[in-house]
C-alpha cells in the first residue's frame, strides 16, 4: 500500500504495538483490582502476565493466523490447539515458579486441569489481536481491489479517449483539406481553431473532469468549424446555450461524439434542406443536451457507431446511475437527449 494513501491505522505500527499493550495492560490491572480491591496486587501480577501474553499474541497472528489466510483451516485449528495449551501452560508456569502469587500445594508440573483453565480463561488476548489482525488483512485486501479497479477504470477511459482523438483529427484535417482545394478565405481561420482545438485536447483534458466552460468553448469552436465547411444557405445551424457553466465541471471531450455524430449523419446523407439544432441547459445539479438534425429520407436507419458507443461506456465509468442517454430517429429527424446530474 503507498505510503501516503496509508489509513492512520496502519501507520505508526510499533506506536500502535505499543499502545495496545498499555491500554490492555490498564484494562486488566484495573478492572481486576476494582474488582478484588486491590490494585497494587493487580499491577504487579499483570507486569509478570504482559511477557507472556506477548508472546502467545505474537506466535499466533504471525505464525498460526497465516494458515488461516491460505485456507489451510484443519491445519489452522490443529496449530490454534497446540497454542492455546502452550499459552495455558507458560501461564500455569507463572504460579507455579514465581512465589509473589503463593501457590500453596505441591503440584505436578503438566498439571493439564489448570493448564487447560488458565488457556480458556485467558485466550482472549490472542483472539482480541487475531481479530485486529484479520480486519487489517480484509481491509488492505479491499483498498488492493479497489485501486485495482479504479487503475483499470482509468486505463479504459484514457483508451476511450485516445479513440476520441484520431477519429476527430481525421475528420477536421478532411475539412481543411477541402477548404484548402477551394483556395478559401476561411482557411486561416479553420487553422487557428484546429490549433485551439489541439491544444485543449493534448494538454487539458488529460484530467478526469475539466471546468465545464472550457469544454464548451472546445465545442464552440468546433461547431463553428463545421459552419465555416458548409454552405449556410443549405446547413442551418441552431445553437443555444442556456445557463451559467461558470464553477462547474464535466468530463473531458463527452459531449464531442454527439455533436459530431449529427454532423455526420445530417449532412452527409443530405445535399439540401439540413437542420442541426443543438441545444445545452445548464442548471444548478443538472446538464441537459439535446441534439436534433434531418435524416435523409431514403435511409432512416441509424446504427451505432464508435463515437455512440463510446460515450454509453464512459457514461457508465463517470457517471453511474446518475444520467440518462436517449436516441431516437422518428419523423426524418435524429435525436439525442443526454441527462446528467450534479454536472
Amino acid at each position: 500500500m503507498n505510503e501516503k494513501n496509508t489509513h492512520i491505522i496502519f501507520k505508526y505500527r510499533w506506536l500502535w504495538h505499543i499502545l495496545f499493550w498499555v491500554v490492555l495492560y490498564l484494562f486488566y490491572s484495573l478492572s481486576y483490582g476494582e474488582y478484588n480491591n486491590n490494585y497494587s496486587f493487580e499491577f504487579k501480577a499483570n507486569l509478570y502476565f504482559l511477557p507472556v501474553r506477548i508472546i502467545a499474541v505474537y506466535t499466533f497472528i504471525y505464525l498460526v493466523i497465516p494458515f488461516l489466510l491460505k485456507k489451510k483451516y484443519y491445519l489452522f485449528f490443529t496449530l490454534t490447539a497446540v497454542h492455546a495449551l502452550f499459552y495455558g501452560f507458560m501461564i500455569w508456569m507463572l504460579y507455579y515458579n514465581v512465589p509473589f502469587f503463593g501457590l500453596e500445594g505441591d503440584f505436578p508440573v503438566f498439571y493439564w486441569q489448570k493448564i487447560v483453565v488458565a488457556a480458556l480463561m485467558n485466550y482472549e488476548v490472542p483472539a482480541l489481536a487475531a481479530t485486529i489482525k484479520l480486519f487489517k488483512v480484509w481491509y488492505t485486501d479491499q483498498q488492493q481491489k479497489q485501486a485495482l479497479i479504479t487503475e483499470k477504470q482509468q486505463a479504459e477511459l484514457n483508451f476511450l479517449k485516445t479513440q476520441i482523438h484520431p477519429h476527430f483529427l481525421f475528420n477536421t484535417l478532411n475539412n481543411l483539406y477541402a477548404l484548402t482545394l477551394k483556395k478559401s478565405d476561411e482557411a486561416p481561420d479553420v487553422v487557428i481553431k484546429l490549433s485551439e482545438l489541439l491544444r485543449y485536447m493534448l494538454y487539458e483534458c488529460s484530467e478526469k473532469f475539466v471546468s465545464l466552460s472550457k469544454e464548451l468553448s472546445f465545442l464552440n469552436n468546433y461547431i463553428e468549424l463545421q459552419s465555416i465547411r458548409h454552405d449556410k444557405s443549405i446547413v442551418h445551424i441552431d445553437h443555444q446555450l442556456k445557463g451559467d457553466p461558470n464553477n462547474k465541471v464535466i468530463a473531458p471531450l463527452l459531449l464531442l461524439p454527439i455533436i459530431e455524430n449529427c454532423f455526420k449523419h445530417g449532412i452527409t446523407q443530405s445535399n439540401k434542406g439540413v437542420h442541426i439544432q443543438i441545444a445545452l441547459s445548464i442548471e444548478p445539479d443538472l446538464l441537459f443536451l439535446h441534439v436534433r438534425n434531418t435524416l435523409d429520407t431514403k435511409n432512416t436507419s441509424y446504427t451505432e457507431g464508435l463515437g455512440i458507443n463510446n460515450i454509453r461506456r464512459r457514461l457508465e465509468l463517470i457517471y453511474p446511475d446518475h444520467h440518462e442517454l436517449t436516441i431516437t430517429t422518428e419523423d426524418g429527424f435524429f435525436d439525442v437527449n443526454l441527462k446528467i446530474t450534479q454536472a
